[in-house]
């Protein structure tokens, strides 16, 4: 998390462990200066879509916020980045995020360009806000996987958002693939308060627990 100084906190559940104060997150050198320029550019678009008012919003309700007009390409590749930037990454955070076979076929997909079919490591989106409907953008959590009704999930916590991506070779039976990004880019954000996410509220009730809340 961020304090009220911009300072990042790592947190962790494990009581022997205390609060770090960092100026700034996990950082490890991990690629060629080349990539890493390309893959800015899918971050300035990420950014641009979310967080600048660079988009259209076609319908707005209690539950959920629809997008499109979105480069297809380039946020579904930014999705790819980050989930095979996780798998290669050496920082005990991304500990739990093992593509195994999924991790080179995505590098491919990455080098090519490729942002492959809308169903193909799909990711779910959901905002993350308060009772005053701000965002919790200051919140990053380890990944997690799980597996769900026989689809492999790997949930990402950050930028007010959780990043669900379902990686499975049989994602074209995947149920809510339709909630994924679609390749005429459109886009479906599930709203969700606070206090009805179980994971991060057994988070916060465990580290409150143990005073480092």
């Amino acid at each position: 998390m961020y304090d009220e100084k911009h300072r990042f906190m790592e947190i962790s559940t494990l009581n022997d462990e205390k609060t770090i104060l960092k100026q700034k997150g996990e950082r490890e050198y991990l690629l060629c200066k080349k990539c890493e320029i390309e893959f800015s550019k899918y971050e300035r678009s990420m950014s641009q879509i979310f967080y600048h008012g660079e988009r259209e919003i076609i319908h707005q309700n209690r539950d959920e916020i629809i997008v499109e007009n979105i480069n297809y390409s380039f946020l579904k590749l930014f999705q790819l980045s980050i989930l095979w930037r996780a798998s290669i990454s050496n920082l005990r955070i991304f500990k739990d995020v093992e593509l195994g076979t999924h991790e080179e076929k995505i590098r491919t997909m990455l080098l090519n360009k490729n942002p492959g079919r809308f169903y193909e490591y799909g990711c779910l989106l959901f905002s993350i806000k308060m009772d005053n409907e701000k965002l919790v953008d200051g919140l990053i959590l380890s990944p997690e996987y799980y597996k769900a009704e026989g689809f492999g999930n790997y949930r990402f916590t950050f930028g007010g958002l959780i990043w669900n991506y379902v990686v499975s070779s049989h994602n074209h039976k995947f149920e809510l693939k339709d909630y994924f990004l679609s390749e005429d880019g459109r886009l479906t954000i599930r709203m969700k308060k606070i206090q009805d996410i179980k994971y991060i509220m057994e988070l916060g009730f465990e580290l409150s627990k143990q005073g480092k809340l």
